[in-house]
């Protein structure tokens, strides 16, 4: 299978930037999708001088409108905000453009953009500690019941998310497992690995490299912490695989291994 650890670097969603004293500015602009629309406005933004520090970029295949959002660092440049939007206004290939400043001190936060979408569905973000602070309540109120919940709605998740991708990708088996594998690197839920896979007897032995579920608890626990994923797991094979599977964590970055490891059976 081609999922496993390979070269992979720090994916920064834009959100907005944070750098105190400094001028800094958001432009939204809405481009024709076509070769070189976004040199053309970088290369006004070179002659002035002007240093993007992050951004987006949206182009769809067949679509004729692309965006791209992107903060600038203004400070120390004769540079006034309306004149950049006219000249970026001025190109042919821009059909329409935005700006927003910084409200606070060197604190830009993008609030031009609504909603937030991953591969088109609405999705949202959660940091690593919220998770793990819900996690924290839910134990303190049910006990080990909280174990239960959490493998219950990781179940139901990755029982949904088979039937989508064998819906959206006609992909169904081996090779729907490994695109829903890939994306979990993708939506920053962690690495993983297939170490072994049997499909005739729908086996399998899965490492994933810094599971955000367990990344909370790395070294503070003697059990494996891995509920909703191992949950999420028992629901794709479930539903990809038509088998009742018993999923075991051997391994959990909580309890001081390397990474996390399930045993599929």
């Amino acid at each position: 299978m081609n999922v496993g650890y390979g070269v992979v670097y720090p994916k920064e969603v834009f959100v907005g930037a944070y750098s105190p004293s400094r001028r800094l500015c958001e432009f939204s602009v809405q481009l024709s999708n076509v070769p070189g629309a976004i040199a053309k406005v970088s290369e006004i933004l070179a002659k002035m001088g002007i240093n993007v520090l992050s951004g987006f970029h949206v182009a769809e295949l067949g679509e004729k409108v692309a965006l791209w959002s992107f903060i600038v660092d203004l400070t120390g440049l004769e540079v006034k905000t309306e004149e950049l939007l006219k000249k970026i206004k001025g190109l042919k290939v821009v059909l329409d453009a935005h700006y927003s400043e910084a409200k606070l001190d060197g604190l830009m936060i993008d609030e031009m953009h609504f909603p937030l979408n991953a591969l088109g569905k609405r999705s949202f973000l959660f940091r690593v500690e919220t998770w793990g602070e819900i996690m924290n309540r839910l134990f303190k109120a049910f006990g080990s019941g909280a174990a239960f919940i959490l493998f219950s709605i990781g179940e139901g998740a990755g029982e949904n998310k088979a039937r989508s991708v064998t819906e959206n990708y006609g992909s169904n088996g081996l090779k729907a497992l490994q695109i829903i594998l890939a994306e979990r690197v993708a939506k920053g839920w962690g690495v993983p690995k297939v170490e072994m896979f049997d499909e005739e007897r729908v086996e399998s032995t899965i490492t994933i490299r810094d599971l955000f579920e367990c990344l909370p608890f790395k070294g503070k626990s003697k059990e494996t912490k891995s509920h909703f994923f191992r949950g999420y797991l028992t629901g794709v094979f479930r539903q990809l695989f038509k088998k009742d599977v018993e999923i075991t964590e051997v391994e959990c970055v909580a309890k001081g291994d390397e990474n996390c490891k399930f045993i599929i059976r």
